[in-house]
């Protein structure tokens, strides 16, 4: 690894398990529990990753006119089945645990830098406890951490102040193309590291291969 690099943040919670699939799911329960006529196929679910934030796709992404508390109940009843489903599936991606190792044993600082919500984080931490401990993150961010959601490169500059980086020395990795503009738009220079269901085009190059594109830097 380059001498230069002292951090690397993973993005978003895509970043370290495959979650697309269990999240369109708990979703499309949730709306069955709140009783709308909603239902999100994969093709749908695919191009609504464009929208940052679950409130904002049950906002911009179904047909009834919903209310604020509407959706905050429905987004509440989709994490729930969420938490439930996670425990059902093997869904760590493996590059990430060879990254998350090899940092720690070179000293690295490691960041999990999401928007999603602590009750997410807390699902996944459980999930990912027998190989990785969340305490070894030195930051890890939550909705609450910011008040622009990404593309918006907030929650990366107050990571970035945290463990007292410069954008210069960290590398940050993230799974769908409007969330790559984030770290970018803090001047970090950053991987996409797509997701089975991330939509990307031809402006940005992905990665398939973490350790082998850091080794490189």
């Amino acid at each position: 690894m380059g001498k230069n690099l002292k951090g690397v943040f993973f993005g978003s919670i895509g970043t370290i398990a495959e979650t697309s699939e269990i999240q369109r799911r708990s979703y499309n329960l949730a709306f069955k529990k709140f009783g709308i006529d909603c239902y999100w196929n994969v093709a749908n679910y695919c191009n609504m990753l464009s929208t940052p934030g679950g409130k904002e796709r049950i906002k911009d992404h179904t047909v009834q006119d919903l209310s604020s508390k509407d959706i905050e109940t429905i987004h509440s009843y989709k994490e729930d089945y969420f938490s439930q489903l996670i425990e059902e599936e093997d869904i760590i991606r493996g590059q990430f645990l060879e990254v998350f190792h090899h940092c720690k044993a070179s000293e690295i600082k490691l960041g999990l830098v999401t928007t999603t919500s602590k009750t997410n984080i807390d699902s996944l931490s459980k999930i990912f406890n027998a190989k990785v401990n969340f305490s070894d993150f030195d930051i890890i961010t939550t909705n609450t951490d910011c008040n622009n959601p990404k593309p918006d490169p907030e929650v990366y500059k107050k990571a970035l102040t945290s463990v007292g980086l410069k954008p210069e020395e960290t590398l940050a990795i993230e799974d769908t193309q409007v969330n790559f503009h984030a770290p970018n738009a803090a001047k970090i220079k950053t991987i996409l590291f797509p997701g089975e269901y991330s939509n990307y085009d031809q402006t940005i190059k992905p990665t398939f291969d973490l350790m082998n594109e850091i080794f490189q830097l």
